[in-house]
């Protein structure tokens, strides 16, 4: 469901432009954070309940929120703000469209992607637009850091299983599968659930989750 539009982000957004990412130019993961290690890209970040808590968490590592709605990225931003214990030095946001990630990140520059319940685009004539289609597979190949991974979550069948067939055809490995993830205690370790996630587990839906890797 679309967030409606809430008045006051635009304002909060610009008075806290230190915590975006506003350059025109190719970005480059390891000159954006004071700590040089490794940068983790969400697409689509949402309301920012897994990006913020993953930042918080693994201070060891840098983490950017992408979002292209910016009523949604205002929220996420004022939640990553009011955040006690937590100074966002290893957290940036990026108010984009992902459909041109080569145009906006330098090539081999990020360490792991998320995909957490991503537009399924349910309509067969839209299936690439799906953000696990083959042609971002590609792109993402081309982001990634040799060894870098991208984790995916869906509540939705059709995009799980749509997502494996790509992947077959793509050069990732599969590192880890499953349709029903909170089904062993051990799936659950380390996981961190997104407001979606939240919601569609409380209403019973099965959680998918797929874990690739790049490997040269």
């Amino acid at each position: 469901m679309r967030l409606r539009n809430k008045n006051w982000t635009k304002n909060f957004i610009e008075e806290n432009l230190k915590y975006l990412i506003t350059t025109e130019e190719k970005i480059n993961a390891s000159k954006l954070f004071s700590k040089k290690q490794d940068t983790f890209l969400e697409i689509g970040c949402g309301k920012g309940q897994f990006i913020i808590e993953q930042a918080k968490n693994k201070s060891n590592k840098n983490f950017i929120a992408m979002e292209k709605e910016t009523t949604v990225m205002g929220v996420a931003l004022k939640k990553a703000i009011n955040q006690e214990n937590f100074d966002l030095k290893n957290l940036l946001f990026l108010n984009r469209f992902a459909e041109n990630l080569l145009d906006i990140f330098e090539r081999n520059s990020l360490k792991g992607i998320f995909l957490n319940f991503s537009d399924p685009w349910p309509k067969a004539k839209h299936f690439k637009k799906r953000l696990t289609y083959l042609k971002f597979l590609e792109i993402y190949w081309d982001l990634l850091a040799d060894n870098g991974i991208i984790e995916i979550k869906t509540d939705n069948d059709q995009l799980y299983d749509f997502s494996l067939e790509q992947i077959k055809d793509s050069k990732f490995k599969i590192i880890y599968e499953t349709n029903d993830l909170y089904s062993n205690k051990e799936f659950l370790k380390d996981n961190i659930q997104t407001e979606y996630e939240q919601k569609f587990y409380a209403l019973g839906k099965k959680i998918k989750k797929i874990v690739i890797k790049k490997e040269v």
